[in-house]
């Protein structure tokens, strides 16, 4: 049995001798084949070539995921740490405040000392003392403890409320930091910054009554929040437009500002 042949012939494009092939059908086949697994085993190892990039692209975005979480979570201990630090600082103000309450004058003078709030004269500080012990006789009261009547801060009043010169607010001169004190229990209405005021907090005391404290440094509560008469709310700062640290302090009642020291003996 004759076995079959392809015969391949090459024909140049000059005048040269023609060249012929003669490939046996097995070979053929062989060939053909073998350019078949080729291909197969080129595609196959493409697709394996491309899988791998996306896992090595996947790699990547997955270690920078980590990382991103990594300073989260560095963040968060850090925010942590700040909040354990205030909530001390709040303790530490919430013992002063007790003290307030349960010491006569002459212990605060004492405290008010050992604070180097010289500056701050007797009367001044019996006017505080007056206000504070007033508040805590009527606490039972629900009316006076909406009623603006005690000292926002312990410091001096550097300038008076004045409406010829459109000062519808008194300032205390105070030292930086120096905590603030809500003068009648309400809400927050706001809580933030307002132009040459610079940091603000403004209360509505539910009975027409609203309070503002305005320059602060920090701000320590949030719009909304239920406030308590004598609650810090703010630390003294200089923001805005200011010359130096101190409160800016005002009172409304039904929108029409009021002389705040008129309200200090009630």
């Amino acid at each position: 049995m004759k076995h079959k042949l392809y015969t391949i012939q090459v024909i140049p494009p000059d005048s040269g001798k023609t060249k012929i092939y003669k490939i046996h059908r097995i070979t053929w086949k062989i060939f053909f084949w073998l350019l078949v697994i080729i291909v197969l085993f080129s595609l196959v190892l493409a697709y394996k070539m491309a899988e791998i990039n996306t896992l090595i692209i996947t790699s990547k975005q997955i270690k920078f995921q980590n990382e991103k979480l990594i300073e989260k979570q560095n963040e968060y201990a850090l925010y942590f740490e700040q909040l354990d630090s205030i909530y001390s600082i709040e303790n530490k103000i919430q013992n002063i405040l007790q003290t307030y309450y349960e010491n006569d004058s002459n212990k605060i003078n004492s405290i008010l000392e050992k604070n180097k709030f010289n500056h701050i004269s007797s009367s001044k500080v019996k006017l505080d003392v007056e206000g504070l012990e007033g508040w805590q006789e009527n606490a039972q009261n629900k009316d006076m403890d909406k009623i603006p009547n005690i000292l926002p801060v312990i410091g001096i009043i550097s300038k008076k409320y004045s409406e010829e010169d459109t000062h519808y607010g008194t300032d205390f001169a105070a030292n930086q930091g120096d905590p603030i004190f809500a003068t009648a229990s309400g809400s927050v209405i706001f809580a933030g910054s307002k132009d040459d005021l610079g940091l603000t907090i403004i209360l509505d005391h539910g009975n027409g009554y609203q309070s503002s404290y305005s320059h602060l440094q920090r701000i320590s509560v949030r719009k909304k929040a239920i406030i308590k008469k004598g609650e810090v709310i703010g630390f003294v700062g200089s923001t805005g437009n200011s010359t130096g640290p101190h409160l800016h302090y005002e009172i409304t009642l039904q929108k029409q500002h009021l002389d705040p020291e008129t309200l200090f003996n009630e």
